[in-house]
C-alpha cells in the first residue's frame, strides 16, 4: 500500500505542485507581512507626530500661562512701588525676568522682533531691580511715576504679545 501511494505522488507529481502551493502561500504571506510591517511604520509616524503635536501645544499653553503670570507680577510690581513697599520688590523683579526668560527662550511662535521686545524688557527690569536694591540699601525713596510709567511701557508690549500669542492658537499654528 505504501508503494502504491509513493506510486500515486510519483506518477502524478504531487510533490512538485505541493512545493508550488508552499511557494505561493509564503509569497503572499511574505506580501502581507510588508504591507503590516509598512502600515505599521504609518501608524508608527502618525503617533509621533500626534505626541510632537500635542507637546507643541502644551508649549503653548505654558507660553500663555507664563505671560499671564509675568503680566500679574508686573501689576503686583506696579503695586508695591505705589505702596513704598520695596523689600520684596527684588524677587518679584527676579521672578518676573525668569518668566519672560522663559517665555523668550521656548516659544517658537515669537518673531526675531518680538525676542528683541522681550529682551529689551528683561534689561529694563534688572536695571530697575539694580535701582531698588539701590533705594533699599541707601534708604532713598523711589520715583513710583517714572518706574510705573516704564513698567507699562513693557506691559503694553508683553500684553500685546500675549494678544497675538492666543490669535494664532486660535488659528491652529
Amino acid at each position: 500500500m505504501l508503494t502504491e501511494f509513493n506510486k500515486f505522488l510519483e506518477q502524478y507529481r504531487i510533490g512538485d505542485y505541493a512545493g508550488l502551493i508552499g511557494l505561493l502561500i509564503s509569497l503572499i504571506g511574505f506580501f502581507f507581512t510588508i504591507k503590516t510591517a509598512l502600515n505599521s511604520k504609518a501608524a508608527s509616524e502618525q503617533a509621533t507626530a500626534a505626541v510632537e503635536s500635542m507637546r507643541d501645544d502644551m508649549r503653548r499653553g505654558e507660553t500663555v500661562a507664563d505671560f499671564a503670570t509675568a503680566l500679574a507680577v508686573m501689576e503686583e510690581i506696579k503695586r508695591m512701588h505705589r505702596s513704598d513697599s520695596l523689600t520684596f520688590l527684588p524677587d518679584r523683579y527676579a521672578n518676573l525676568k525668569k518668566f519672560l526668560v522663559s517665555i523668550r527662550t521656548s516659544n517658537p511662535l515669537l518673531t526675531a522682533e518680538d525676542q528683541v521686545g522681550i529682551q529689551s524688557a528683561i534689561a529694563k527690569f534688572s536695571s530697575m531691580e539694580t535701582l531698588i536694591e539701590t533705594s533699599i540699601r541707601d534708604s532713598k525713596p523711589i520715583e513710583h511715576a517714572k518706574l510705573n510709567g516704564q513698567m507699562s511701557k513693557h506691559y503694553d508690549v508683553i500684553q500685546t504679545l500675549l494678544v497675538r500669542i492666543k490669535n494664532e492658537i486660535g488659528r491652529g499654528n
